[in-house]
């Protein structure tokens, strides 16, 4: 195989559990990678468990690499295995592109059954940070952009239906961290209401947990002037507020910066606000009240591990 491992890499293997944490793809998507695509070809134990060498980890991070320029998972593995791949990026198709219209069309004509195959597919096979970026972020344009009559109500049933098939999937990354007594940095996560924003962070609160992150998601009617409370009840590392959308200048007001100085941990802001509000929140970069993470879900959980 051409990522067959050296003897030096036999002696170091990882458990599934790590690799999801070092790659951000949770054991799901590894699993489906190896038996449906043949991208992977890990050991197993005499339980069957499996191990992964550092060769299989950097063969992940290519894999990732291939999808996030929008080569669909089935098309990757002979890009893997081939020497000279010098102008596939220009012939490839966009496959993100065509999974975000066939969204947008089952939104359209309200196809529940096309819509929930849809889903399917792709959070069964892609990262969460992948799917945000790549598939969430245009879909919202895309639909956004549509004001034909029932439109409004083709979003709604569209962010319900997602926000819901979110919250009933199985997180292995979750149950694997807390069979080993909860370990990694605990963030709480604050939204904000409204469907469209719920199912957002939704999909960056699964981000955060494949990259091996303990998420305590705050409910979005919350009141933001006891964060200080939760802080310290919950005993989180650090804070992110989290809005795709901008939000009310009111909530940026006094009342936040209040909020900001009684925090003990890190408090940050994500999501399309970052680049949507960066004057209203220059105050609070300036008296170093919150830092920024990038916009996009994938830079945003790169940036936070870096600390920890």
């Amino acid at each position: 195989m051409p990522w067959a491992d050296s003897a030096a890499d036999a002696a170091a293997r990882l458990p599934i559990r790590q690799v999801a944490r070092r790659t951000g793809v949770n054991p799901v998507t590894l699993r489906a990678w190896e038996r449906r695509y043949g991208l992977l070809a890990p050991q197993r134990t005499a339980k069957g468990h499996r191990l992964y060498s550092e060769a299989e980890v950097a063969r992940i991070g290519e894999i990732l690499s291939w999808l996030a320029r929008g080569v669909a998972i089935s098309r990757v593995r002979p890009l893997l295995e081939r020497a000279d791949v010098s102008g596939q990026l220009e012939t490839a198709e966009d496959h993100w592109e065509r999974l975000v219209g066939l969204a947008a069309a089952s939104v359209a004509q309200l196809n529940a059954g096309q819509l929930r195959a849809c889903l399917e597919h792709i959070l069964a096979r892609y990262p969460p940070s992948l799917v945000h970026d790549h598939w969430l972020v245009p879909l919202q344009r895309r639909l956004s952009g549509q004001m034909h009559f029932g439109a409004a109500l083709a979003r709604a049933y569209f962010w319900q239906l997602l926000t819901q098939r979110l919250a009933v999937m199985p997180d292995e990354s979750r149950e694997a961290r807390h069979r080993n007594g909860g370990k990694g940095p605990r963030l709480l996560l604050v939204s904000f209401p409204g469907m469209e924003q719920q199912a957002f962070a939704a999909l960056f609160s699964r981000a955060l947990t494949c990259g091996a992150f303990d998420v305590v998601n705050l409910p979005a009617e919350a009141d933001l002037g006891e964060l200080a409370f939760a802080e310290k009840q919950l005993g989180v590392q650090g804070i992110i507020c989290y809005s795709h959308n901008a939000l009310p200048t009111a909530i940026l007001g006094n009342g936040m910066a209040r909020t900001a100085r009684s925090l003990q941990v890190p408090l940050w802001f994500a999501g399309g606000l970052v680049s949507l509000q960066r004057r209203d929140l220059q105050p609070f970069i300036s008296a170093g009240l919150c830092r920024l993470l990038p916009e996009d879900c994938a830079g945003a959980v790169r940036r936070l591990r870096e600390p920890w």
